[in-house]
């Protein structure tokens, strides 16, 4: 029996004030536990299609509609979707010089009010941050300065701090790009296995012909902002390949003229006044 998709794409597109088209019209769905792949160079419209499906960038024409939810365009609709959306990225978006838990612990805060962010976060919350650390792994690693873990284990913090969401949904955008292909294959293989195991749907852009095949349940292939390919991971042919990977790349549009939704932004590298970057491991206590 198929599940009926969550999230539902019709006739969605970009289109930028200087007039570039970052995507055409798309129609998409995407089901709870399956693992879909965007595939397709640099400047295919993978990262944007990511950010339309997070209310990151607004469609100009077309609409994104949430099950359960309603369309992401209607008030209060986003807030909801994004609270149960986890988050992936390419180069981490940790703080360094926090511990594991403490960044994992981030993913908590769309739970609470703003004022409540300000004061230690309950027991209950960093009891589920560790259960998601133990999920990838790195349990034992908790109370590591993030700066001191290597490149695979800082993805997989990552990774900890999305399911720490309790997500129905995660979107990762290129999160193995950086990685040594043994650290890439650990982390897809750790995402895939607990998206699969949860009935958490997710959509991870590669750019990766090997590693589309060997984890995605269903590979979209994009070009110059377009789908050209929707098929089973085995069905991927070297036809296919060859018309995703043979066209050239539209150009990136400038972040100057992105429509993009505000919302609160945390630099992955702030510094305290006075702060002493070689102070004392952090440490965050459970009572």
């Amino acid at each position: 029996m198929i599940e009926e998709a969550m999230l539902h794409i019709t006739g969605m597109g970009v289109t930028y004030p200087n007039g570039v088209q970052a995507l055409k019209p798309i129609t998409l769905a995407f089901r709870p536990g399956e693992f879909v792949v965007l595939l397709g160079r640099s400047g295919a419209g993978k990262s944007t299609l990511l950010r339309c499906l997070n209310g990151l960038v607004a469609p100009t024409e077309g609409e994104v509609r949430v099950d359960g939810l309603g369309r992401l365009s209607e008030p209060g609709v986003l807030r909801h979707h994004r609270r149960r959306t986890g988050m992936v990225f390419q180069h981490h978006h940790l703080i360094g010089r926090l511990a594991a838990l403490s960044n994992v612990l981030t993913g908590r805060l769309g739970y609470h009010s703003p004022w409540r962010t300000l004061l230690p976060l309950p027991r209950a919350d960093r009891l589920v941050a560790l259960e998601c650390l133990d999920h990838v792994g790195l349990k034992d690693r908790a109370l590591t300065r993030v700066d001191e873990l290597s490149g695979g284990q800082r993805q997989r913090v990552g990774v900890a701090r999305a399911l720490a969401q309790e997500p129905a949904l995660i979107l990762a955008d290129e999160p193995v790009a950086s990685l040594d292909p043994e650290s890439a294959a650990e982390v897809l293989k750790q995402l895939r296995d607990i998206c699969t195991a949860d009935g958490i749907a997710a959509v991870v852009s590669l750019h990766q012909v090997d590693l589309a095949r060997r984890f995605a349940d269903r590979i979209v292939g994009m070009a110059n902002g377009s789908v050209v390919a929707e098929v089973a991971s085995g069905e991927l042919s070297k036809a296919l390949v060859d018309e995703i990977y043979r066209a050239p790349a539209a150009p990136a549009p400038s972040p100057a003229v992105s429509r993009i939704r505000p919302g609160p932004a945390v630099s992955a590298q702030a510094k305290l006044p006075g702060e002493n970057p070689k102070a004392k491991k952090p440490g965050v206590l459970i009572p």
